[in-house]
């Protein structure tokens, strides 16, 4: 009996210690994430990796505003490129146009910034993708019941999503549809938020999350929502032939040009890409993948908590898509954010790691190799980060991703994946009278990004695990919700 006693006391003594040392640790933990994301600043390539066009993928929004500007139509391949060569860095003695296929809806937008020269209107979008994404990223945090005092590992955790930062880098409009998707959700069912729903859908493979937002719209929200379709209509029908249905073909005309690109991260081309010689044998599978998807959203939705079914269609976009780049994974922060609330409070593993997985751009290993010691560097502190919100026993297993990282960086060094536009030839041309499509196509092609091998297909696989086990951890933890509103404080760690 004495022995039981002892024991007990024992056990006491040892959770008490554990509570005491938690808090510590979780300092010491977030001290070290900080200082890795220094590092990757200080480990970052000089001059910057990028070399040409600044921001590059805003090159086309800005381009097809210019020709909006002149009455013509962005789509035009021919007259965007002649639009792209006034950008700065834009080598003119060769094809490398890259197209624009966001929604007619965005073109006023664009229109309005290519009234500036293309400097002040990079700088002034750059800016108001930080707004956005910043927004986004509180939102996200909000919506899964995060508090003012995890405001500093949140904003850690978010500062270290390599997604979000490569949006930043590219001036992506995924982040503005992130950062409105986002707010959506939190403020719904008030009419601001179907603003800020719609708006998000200007980003098209985003547009499965925000049909699972709407099923906390109201009759305001529906009617505000309609407004604005018919309006992104009309858009549609001044910048395109074809209305709607010409947009959507366009839009099939670039994803079978980037089926089997390298740097696509969504679960139709890693399929391409495991079986390049045969289409159709991938091509089953994947549109499998892409209903199976879709069933998961719509069978799974319903049973959760309706911010919490948004996040899971957004953790499963990139099985459903046809086409999705990293930086689109921005998304998943809406999900990361609520696994993370359960790795916080219950010790969640599943979530936390797919957070971490997500949160390595292990394609840049092989893209950039000058980069990759800032790249290991920012995935080690998203790790450190993810570990300070419950340090115990289990969130060492949240070191994996960082030391396969380091495993496979020789490897990655040793394949490099080219880097589009650098990779083309010199003086490269295509035919006249090509579209968009078949244009971009034939870039793809002569840059080297449609062949692949096995550890490419590998890196491109590590971002849709953690989606994966995002998916899963989203949906095993919002059963929870209506007894834990996921919004338990100060948890005991679990060992």
């Amino acid at each position: 009996m004495l022995h039981g006693e002892i024991l007990r006391f024992t056990h006491r003594l040892h959770s008490v210690s554990r509570i005491s040392f938690a808090p510590s640790l979780s300092r010491a933990l977030g001290v070290l994430a900080a200082v890795l994301v220094l590092a990757s600043l200080i480990a970052a390539p000089r001059p910057a990796r990028e070399l040409g066009v600044a921001t590059r993928d805003f090159e086309a929004y800005w381009a097809a505003g210019r020709v909006a500007l002149t009455g013509g139509s962005p789509y035009d391949g021919a007259a965007l490129w002649a639009a792209e060569r006034q950008v700065p860095g834009v080598d003119g003695t060769r094809e490398e146009l890259l197209p624009f296929v966001s929604p007619p809806a965005a073109v006023p937008l664009f229109a309005t910034l290519a009234r500036l020269p293309y400097e002040r209107a990079r700088l002034l979008w750059l800016g108001m993708l930080a707004v956005c994404c910043a927004l986004g990223a509180w939102a996200s945090f909000a919506a899964a019941g995060w508090g003012p005092r995890e405001a500093a590992l949140a904003a850690l955790a978010a500062l270290t999503f390599s997604p979000l930062t490569a949006t930043l880098a590219l001036g992506q409009l995924a982040g503005l549809s992130f950062g409105l998707l986002a707010v959506a959700l939190l403020v719904l069912p008030r009419p601001l938020g179907g603003i800020a729903l719609a708006g998000s859908t200007l980003q098209p493979n985003l547009a499965l999350a925000a049909l699972a937002g709407l099923r906390r719209a109201t009759l305001g929200v529906y009617l505000l929502a309609g407004a604005l379709a018919a309006a992104a209509g009309a858009a549609t029908m001044r910048y395109l032939d074809g209305g709607i249905p010409g947009y959507l073909a366009m839009l099939a005309q670039h994803g079978a040009a980037e089926h089997n690109d390298v740097i696509q991260v969504s679960l139709p081309s890693l399929l391409a890409a495991a079986m390049p010689h045969d289409w159709t044998l991938s091509g089953a599978p994947a549109a499998l993948g892409a209903v199976a998807a879709a069933a998961l959203v719509a069978a799974l939705a319903p049973r959760l908590e309706p911010r919490a079914g948004a996040a899971l269609a957004c953790a499963l976009l990139p099985f459903a898509m046809p086409f999705f780049h990293f930086q689109d994974l921005i998304v998943t922060l809406l999900p990361a954010a609520i696994a993370l609330r359960a790795w916080q409070s219950r010790g969640a593993l599943t979530g936390a790691l797919g957070a971490a997985f997500v949160a390595m751009d292990w394609l840049d290993f092989a893209q950039q190799p000058a980069s990759r010691y800032e790249d290991l560097f920012l995935g080690a502190a998203a790790a450190c980060a993810v570990a300070a919100l419950h340090p115990s026993r289990r969130a060492l297993w949240l070191a994996a991703p960082t030391l396969l990282a380091i495993a496979l960086m020789p490897l990655a060094a040793a394949h490099p994946i080219p880097l589009w536009p650098f990779a083309l030839p010199h003086a490269f041309h295509v035919p006249a009278g090509l579209d968009a499509a078949a244009v971009w196509a034939r870039e793809q092609a002569a840059s080297g990004l449609t062949h692949t091998n096995s550890l490419w297909v590998a890196l491109r696989a590590l971002p849709l695990l953690g989606c994966a086990m995002l998916a899963a951890a989203v949906a095993a933890t919002s059963r929870d919700a209506p007894r834990s509103k996921m919004s338990r404080r100060d948890p005991v760690p679990v060992p």
